[in-house]
């Protein structure tokens, strides 16, 4: 046979395993193989068939004859098409440049299509220019890299030149006499042939039908049992685990496969990025390979961890995803290169941060337990599909009996894990996730799941340090960053939030709902979206601490294996108290501000009017300084007193004011122009700090209410915090005996027993049967803790034992929900308590301000009123007559009896009889007979 027929019988078979043969015996049976051109059309289609067989080192051997022999257009490009899968960039330049002698024109063409391919288009403009085809190719490129400026394009040109060396990689080299590769052929031809039949019977049945993936894998099974593993049977086993959803498969049957295998790097890394393993995905794809394929994997990658600003670096120029590429080059600076500067050095910084740390290497699987590996894929997918068209408690029972404890499956694991959250039973579905992690602990939608059913029982706690620890081990791919986000928003985090879900789009966050978020954080204004956002983190940061501290004092009670189950009522209190706190705290900062920088433009305002007849422009230039003075004096005063209490505050800074507010009055009543300026501007400044500590005080007052209302409204997690606290104080002896920690311990008792008393029966009380006995039960609660606090301001022997007892009892008590096992005891009788001198003072005070309350309104009405002598004498009479009165009724609680008897002896002297006789009383008005 001739080599013109064997070409055209070649082109006309469909299997590749024959052509192999057929070629093969051809060339070793024709001479010398290349003493032909049409040697290089042989060579050519059995590379090509070797290629598709999975014998890649064997085919790049072929197509580098096929090139040396007859290197035409279609040669190169199926040489050059080759090493570029391999990942042999560098190979592919080298071999291409050192054809150029021989087929120019061809070589040219291919070489410039490699670096257009490679990203460097200067280069590619330079080898087309050497030929005289590709005039409208030549032409685009030319406008690419710069157009008429020429400088643009060399310095381009050198940038690209210097980096070709550093950017590509060689590869290995392919070596071997063509005679030896041909005997090769012949020899594995019946072992490819079935091999390739398998692979296409599989890849049949997978692609017709989505739901025939078992029966794929139970083919291959039975194929690898019989055959053994083949590379282009291996290569369809990854295909049909992948299609099972055994992304843990289908890796470790691509670890049996040469690295190097066309499109492996790239399928390798996506297999790893499933499964959250992002630094081993990226060691992966940074191989030296800057072809287009590899650049976009990388890319997808970057801004799947939300580095964008490196994601347009590393794709370049590509021919595909153009539009989408075009979005994120606008959204990262533009044409501003300043910018998307700042951006790369930023997202650089955080490179290792988004990606985590690297993972151990998942072990290749063995060949001899492939073909069982791939039958036990078949029964979990097959389990799953059945389980998705059942509800709850079948779908339940079907993957619990699908479950092998001895041959886990993680997406068997995580379907579980949903069917029982929706089953209502979260605590199995948190362990069976749990263990899922165990064997996959990066994969995002484990970690998803894992949040959510925390979330869904409160254990906020819980999610944080579980968003941390994925965080700091497994970086912050799209999914893990959307959960994080959708946590610390619910928390009410806000400003945390948004820099958790970061720069790239994420699923179930609308454009509305992102620009909401985005406005209230402040973004507009970049210094206040930092204060929010380092008020966020130091709030989250004290509440984690806080929680750490609670926890631990509370698992020494009720045991470390019942911790996390039992912690979620003080995390939940601390929670809800902190951030009202920091909402109030806020609102302060606000007022404050607000209030203090109004006073310094109606203190400026006024002190510019007094001084209008200076004129326009020094009256303006009086009024600015009187306002910086204000300013400055006002930052002074603020610096001294934001950290005092708020009682010095009334016996230091008050009078401080005042004083301030006098000095400056006095100074007004000098005669001239400009004492009176200075005196104005001092009274300013005393009226403005007074404004200031009247709103700062109207907001503290509101926060203390609110966190009061809040402690009401869940008095089971306030009185677990203070008993937890105080236990733990407790604990160290040096506190013992200081008589301030003493003080403090008894009033924590005094107000939780408060709150067992008043606010916890009022919690469940419904009705007032039920209202009397929680009260009952509240009252004798509240004495128990009321007897310890003389057990701890006296301290006699076995005092500290006794309080500890109680205290450890009443925490079990609160934490599991066993009210009734609080300690109770019968409260004492009511005793009468005499008034404190403070007490007396603020009942005098009380009486005499509404005492002369009606003569004070009668002396401050008569400048507008104008009430003539008379009535003004009579006003003055009536309202002294009733401070009189007032004060006696007071003071005497039964003057108003004598008053009455005193009116009873009058009308008596009168013949009126005695009134007390006369008039009946209320019973025998009411009663039938009263007359």
């Amino acid at each position: 046979m001739d080599r013109d027929r064997l070409l055209q019988q070649a082109s006309e078979l469909d299997d590749p395993a024959e052509t192999s043969r057929m070629l093969a015996e051809a060339l070793l049976g024709l001479g010398s193989a290349g003493s032909d051109p049409l040697d290089a059309g042989l060579a050519l289609h059995l590379g090509r068939a070797q290629r598709d067989l999975g014998h890649e080192v064997r085919a790049l051997a072929l197509l580098d004859a096929a090139a040396e022999w007859d290197p035409d257009w279609l040669t190169l490009s199926a040489l050059r098409s080759a090493l570029q899968a391999r990942g042999q960039d560098m190979r592919a330049v080298a071999r291409l440049k050192a054809l150029l002698a021989v087929a120019p024109r061809d070589a040219q063409l291919e070489l410039a299509e490699l670096y257009v391919d490679l990203g460097l288009r200067t280069l590619a403009l330079d080898a087309l220019r050497r030929g005289k085809s590709g005039a409208r190719r030549r032409w685009r490129l030319w406008w690419a890299t710069g157009g008429p400026l020429w400088f643009v394009r060399a310095a381009l040109r050198g940038q690209e030149t210097a980096e070709l060396e550093d950017r590509l990689g060689g590869g290995e080299v392919a070596a071997g006499a063509v005679t030896l590769l041909l005997r090769d052929v012949l020899a594995d031809a019946d072992r490819d042939r079935a091999a390739w039949l398998l692979a296409e019977q599989a890849s049949r049945l997978r692609l017709d039908d989505d739901a025939a993936a078992p029966a794929a894998a139970r083919l291959l099974a039975d194929g690898i049992s019989s055959t053994g593993p083949h590379p282009l049977v291996l290569r369809e086993a990854v295909g049909v685990a992948a299609a099972l959803g055994d992304t843990r498969l289908a890796l470790r049957i691509l670890l049996l496969l040469d690295p190097a295998t066309s499109g492996l790097p790239v399928r390798h890394a996506g297999l790893l990025t499933e499964l959250g393993r992002l630094m081993d995905a990226w060691t992966r794809l940074q191989n030296g390979a800057a072809g287009n394929e590899f650049r976009e994997a990388r890319a997808e990658l970057l801004v799947d961890v939300g580095l964008s600003y490196l994601a347009v670096d590393a794709r370049g120029d590509t021919s595909s995803w153009r539009r989408n590429w075009r979005r994120l080059w606008w959204r990262t600076g533009g044409p501003l290169w300043f910018v998307r500067s700042r951006g790369r050095r930023r997202d650089q910084e955080n490179l290792a941060d988004r990606l985590g740390s690297s993972h151990g290497a998942i072990e290749e699987i063995a060949p001899a337990a492939l073909a069982g590996a791939l039958t036990r894929a078949a029964e979990v997918h097959e389990a799953l599909t059945k389980a998705d068209q059942q509800r709850r408690g079948p779908a339940v029972a079907t993957l619990t009996a699908a479950n092998d404890p001895d041959r886990p499956s993680v997406p068997l694991l995580e379907q579980l894990a949903w069917a029982l959250y929706l089953n209502n039973q979260e605590e199995e579905a948190l362990r069976r996730i749990r263990d899922a992690r165990a064997l996959e602990p990066a994969k995002a939608s484990l970690f998803d799941i894992e949040v959510m059913t925390l979330s869904f029982l409160d254990r906020d706690f819980e999610g944080v340090r579980a968003c941390d620890r994925h965080a700091a081990s497994f970086g912050r791919p799209q999914n893990a960053r959307a959960t994080h986000g959708y946590l610390l928003n619910g928390l009410g985090f806000s400003a945390l939030s948004w820099d958790a879900f970061g720069p790239a789009d994420l699923r179930g966050w609308s454009p509305r709902s992102r620009r909401r978020q985005w406005w209230r954080i402040g973004w507009p204004l970049g210094w206040l979206h930092k204060r929010l956002r380092d008020s966020d983190q130091f709030t989250l940061e004290f509440w984690k601490d806080r929680c750490e501290d609670l926890g631990i004092v509370l698992g020494s009670v009720v045991g470390p294996e019942r911790l996390d189950e039992l912690r979620v009522a003080p995390d939940r209190a601390v929670l809800h108290e902190l951030r009202c706190r920091l909402r109030w705290g806020r609102a302060n900062v606000v007022a404050r501000l607000t209030a203090g920088y109004a006073g310094i433009v109606v203190g400026g305002f006024v002190v510019a009017r007094l001084a209008s007849d200076l004129g326009p422009l020094w009256s303006s230039v009086v009024g600015v300084g009187a306002a910086a003075i204000i300013l400055g004096a006002l930052r002074g005063v603020y610096r001294f007193t934001r950290a005092e209490p708020g009682s010095r505050v009334l016996t230091r800074v008050l009078p401080a004011i005042l004083a301030v507010a006098a000095a400056g009055y006095a100074v007004t009543r000098i005669d001239g122009r400009w004492p009176l300026l200075v005196g104005v501007t001092v009274v300013s400044v005393a009226a403005v700090a007074m404004l200031r500590l009247v709103t700062a005080s109207a907001v503290r007052v509101g926060e203390a209410l609110k966190v009061r209302r809040i402690q009401r409204a869940d008095p089971r997690g306030y009185a677990l915090i203070s008993l937890l606290d105080m236990l733990s104080e407790l604990r160290r002896p040096v506190f013992r005996n200081e008589l301030g920690w003493r003080r403090q311990w008894s009033q924590t008792l005094e107000q939780v027993a408060a709150r067992m008393e008043i606010d916890l029966p009022l919690f469940f009380a419904h009705d007032p049967g039920s209202a009397d006995l929680l009260r009952h039960r509240g009252r004798r609660a509240a004495a128990a803790l009321r007897e310890l606090k003389y057990l701890v301001v006296a301290a006699p022997p076995g005092a500290w034992r006794r309080v500890e007892t109680v205290l450890r009892d009443d925490i079990a008590a609160l934490a599991t929900g066993s009210l009734g096992r609080l300690h109770a005891t019968d409260p004492p009788a009511p005793e009468t308590h005499r008034r404190s001198r403070r007490q007396i003072a603020v009942d005098a005070l009380r009486m005499l301000f509404f005492a002369g309350l009606p003569l004070g309104v009668v002396l401050a009405a008569q400048p507008w009123l104008r009430f003539n002598e008379t009535i003004l004498n009579w006003a003055r009479l009536l309202t002294i007559g009733w401070a009189v009165l007032y004060v006696l009724i007071t003071v005497d609680p039964t003057f108003r009896d004598k008053l009455r008897t005193g009116f009873a002896l009058i009308n008596l002297g009168r013949g009126a009889g005695d009134p007390a006789q006369l008039e009946p009383s209320g019973t025998e008005k009411r009663s039938p007979n009263a007359k």
